[in-house]
């Protein structure tokens, strides 16, 4: 049901997305569990319906709209709204207004995707995609996008239209700049965010933090590249923010469709308690980094991860993947993905001078034979390392998963 004729110059495309999504897990989160939770052993089915309606009103104006409808079942610990379920909400609405030939601002609701995802995601891996309110003005010319945008992050809840603008504040310029040499691509960006929302070594407060970045990499070819380095500033309750992140990933065809790689990053944590600085970088609203198989964000860690893989075209992508994790500073704890203190877990022990976090091993498969249908499946093993065992339950952790989405 694709641009149906409805008045004059007017249109209507109808579509959407289904997808079920089994999930099993041993030891979830190494076996550190709140006391709510009835098991650390739990199976889950996700359930996720997107439903939207593209309105080309006129050449200069589009509305669309997108109903979103997600479910978990099975599992019997508590659900968590912003990942496992959304039972009814208008995921995104917003119209497009065309300024210019190249020139569109949009207003509204939206999702918001930035280079490789790891400060601004849609968040595709949990049952709960991310959105936007505010407005956001998108600029192309032929080798250039810029996009300029403030907005406020929406907070999903468990039933119908009970979503949430919240008050955290996430403005930003992104400029995307396609072959500036034969085999260099460059993004180069500025994120501003404000928040009383997270959390840096059991320590919440209001937080200004201004994120300036370069991220430059290859087309596809026989060696292929991808950097990114940014630089945070601003301010933390009393403390000055001063953080930098690194991440890489390197590889080479050794033969057609086949590749050897290594990738990684190197994320310091906060060096002292007593400087009057926070060195804890903060990945805004980026995709999990290490997959669904454990929560654990980039942020005071240093990952060394070799992998192999078969990509044949947009049809197959196989990636086998093992990942070496440690902390970079004693002085800083874990986090999750969204900026939540993952360890220490007891404050009891919230001293360690262990780095090893643990060693992931993880298998990928993604198969995608037409544009209508999607399947994945997911294999990862985790293993403690001392610093998860120095600071509460430090259990091994297997994960498996198939993924199942159909689009029309």
């Amino acid at each position: 049901m694709k641009y149906l004729p409805i008045l004059g110059q007017s249109t209507l495309s109808i579509g959407g997305e289904m997808r079920e999504h089994y999930q099993n897990y041993t030891h979830v989160n190494f076996g550190q569990i709140p006391a709510s939770y009835l098991t650390e052993n739990p199976h889950q089915w996700l359930h996720r319906l997107l439903i939207h309606g593209d309105l080309q009103v006129h050449p200069k104006l589009r509305l669309f709209a997108q109903i979103n409808n997600t479910v978990r079942f099975w599992n019997p610990n508590p659900i968590t709204s912003q990942v496992d379920q959304n039972t009814f909400s208008f995921h995104q609405w917003f119209a497009d207004l065309k300024l210019k030939d190249q020139l569109v601002l949009r207003v509204g609701r939206q999702e918001l995707l930035f280079g490789q995802e790891r400060f601004i995601a849609s968040r595709e891996g949990p049952n709960n995609r991310q959105s936007f309110v505010g407005a956001h003005m998108i600029h192309k010319q032929k080798n250039m996008r810029t996009d300029l945008f403030y907005t406020h992050p929406v907070k999903l809840n468990l039933g119908a239209f009970d979503d949430v603008k919240t008050t955290e504040k996430l403005a930003g310029l992104h400029v995307k700049y396609d072959r500036i040499l034969e085999q260099l691509n460059l993004d180069a960006y500025y994120y501003y965010f404000e928040s009383k929302a997270r959390e840096y070594y059991s320590s919440v407060g209001a937080e200004n933090r201004h994120t300036f970045g370069l991220h430059a990499y290859s087309n596809p070819q026989r060696f292929n590249y991808d950097f990114e380095f940014s630089k945070q500033l601003g301010r933390f309750k009393s403390l000055d923010i001063q953080a930098f992140m690194a991440v890489w990933d390197l590889n080479v065809a050794v033969k057609p469709h086949r590749y050897i790689g290594f990738s990684g990053n190197y994320v310091p944590g906060d060096r002292s308690t007593k400087d009057g600085q926070l060195n804890t970088f903060n990945t805004l609203f980026a995709r999990p980094p290490f997959g669904q198989t454990v929560a654990l964000n980039i942020s005071n860690t240093l990952n060394l991860s070799p992998y192999i893989r078969y990509q044949k075209g947009t049809q197959w992508l196989v990636t086998a993947r093992a990942s070496f994790v440690q902390r970079t500073s004693t002085n800083d704890g874990l986090y999750t993905p969204n900026m939540t203190q993952l360890r220490p877990f007891d404050p009891q022990k919230m001293t360690s001078n262990a780095l090893k976090v643990c060693d992931i091993y993880a298998l990928d498969v993604n198969y995608v034979p037409t544009k209508h249908y999607f399947f994945q499946a997911e294999i990862g093993y985790c293993q403690a390392g001392s610093y998860l065992k120095n600071t509460g339950a430090g259990e091994n952790v297997i994960y498996f998963a198939i993924r199942n989405a159909i689009k029309f």
